[in-house]
């Protein structure tokens, strides 16, 4: 652990990129936690516009993720491209701040927005080139590291807001503060971004490439990939739905237990991360990936005989340590598999976002139906032993202990 963040101290572009990965995460972590409040508490949208909107989001986020990381990859230099981005981000946010209204909100949620959340992926492919010098575990374990960053920010920010807003009627301001911190990043990326050392040639960006990149998305291993991870990371967004409805419809928990027991997680998140990074110097990616989604597994079957809200403070430890590796080791994973592509690399996680989505909502949906809340968390074990069933299935070759 230590030596990963000398690692990234050594490298100054490295560190720049990890505070603007932080930068970013702020902006995403303003407005996230309060967009169904603003939405239909704010501005007054009913519930199935609300739902609609989430999901043409969703798509138009991942469809540009996936599309932009793809050509950055025949770019090279990604800095006018991020700069861009972050500055649709800033019109995005700073349109709902500014003219809050419900065809603003719609028009920037689902069609300008999303592409300041490209941001993402190119900030941490650029990341990882910077790492192309290390060995496979060191990279690993760096960009586990930066990962962190962005887990962080979403310990800090919604803190923040929540202070900060806390005597406002609503929380349009919390817009302002993501419009602010996607300028941010503009600026950054043309001002202290450096250019790449090794320029791409120019013939790298044919339509050609492109359509061959999105082949490598559709192969029957990378879909087989892409399912069970979506299964494996689809559980913790499973129990985020659970726990606070089996706390407060069940056990007579209050919103304030939510509130503190989400903070603790977020926070425990972070020295785990660290620490699965410094396990990465011991253990495979695999391991650790197949190791903590089983144990999460687990954790969620404690869900089911909990009797008392103090139980879910208890279960909050094991599960933000199981989580921490789930959250920041994917990423890695996906961009090994095509190490000389980092662009095509992390577009696999806006992908794996979409999907866990969609995995976790529809287990949710069935599970609350047929077996109730406490219930369905014995499918979130069932998730996490099919996810990892998927992933020895085509990596079997990958799970080494050493």
């Amino acid at each position: 652990m230590t030596s990963s963040l000398h690692q990234i101290a050594a490298r100054p572009q490295l560190v720049i990129l990890s505070i603007m990965i932080f930068v970013q995460g702020c902006a995403y972590g303003s407005t996230l936690p309060y967009l169904g409040v603003t939405a239909i508490g704010a501005l007054g949208m009913s519930d199935q516009a609300y739902s609609a909107l989430t999901v043409v989001a969703s798509i138009m986020t991942v469809t540009i993720s996936v599309s932009l990381g793809i050509l950055s990859d025949g770019m090279g230099d990604r800095r006018r491209m991020i700069s861009l981005l972050a500055l649709a981000g800033m019109i995005g946010y700073g349109a709902i701040f500014l003219f809050p209204s419900i065809p603003v909100f719609v028009v920037a949620t689902a069609f300008v927005i999303p592409f300041s959340q490209a941001v993402h992926s190119l900030l941490f492919a650029s990341a990882r080139i910077e790492t192309s010098t290390l060995s496979s575990r060191d990279a690993a374990a760096v960009n586990t590291v930066v990962r962190s960053f962005m887990s962080a920010s979403w310990v800090v920010m919604p803190a923040i807001l929540g202070l900060a807003l806390a005597q406002s009627a609503n929380m349009i301001g919390a817009w302002g503060a993501a419009a602010t911190c996607t300028l941010l990043i503009a600026i950054a990326s043309l001002l202290l971004l450096a250019p790449p050392k090794e320029p791409k040639e120019p013939g790298n960006t044919s339509q050609s490439a492109f359509f061959d990149a999105l082949r490598e998305l559709v192969r029957a291993d990378m879909l087989v990939r892409m399912v069970a991870m979506a299964a494996v990371t689809g559980t913790t967004r499973l129990a985020t739905m659970i726990w606070p409805l089996i706390l407060t419809l069940e056990l007579g928990g209050s919103t304030r237990d939510v509130g503190f027991i989400a903070a603790l997680i977020a926070l425990i998140e972070i020295p785990f991360m660290l620490l699965a990074a410094a396990l990465l110097k011991r253990f495979s990616l695999l391991v650790l990936i197949v190791a903590s989604a089983l144990l999460y597994g687990l954790h969620m079957v404690g869900f089911v005989f909990a009797t008392a809200p103090w139980h879910f403070y208890a279960l909050a430890v094991p599960g933000a340590a199981t989580a921490a590796a789930l959250l920041s080791l994917p990423i890695t994973y996906f961009q090994d598999l095509f190490p000389t592509t980092p662009g095509l690399g992390t577009a696999f996680m806006p992908i794996n976002s979409f999907l866990g989505n969609a995995v976790s909502a529809g287990t949710f949906a069935a599970g609350a139906h047929f077996f109730g809340y406490s219930g369905t968390a014995w499918l979130g074990l069932v998730l996490a032993l099919a996810g990892v069933a998927g992933l020895l299935m085509v990596d079997r070759a990958r799970l080494k202990l050493v």
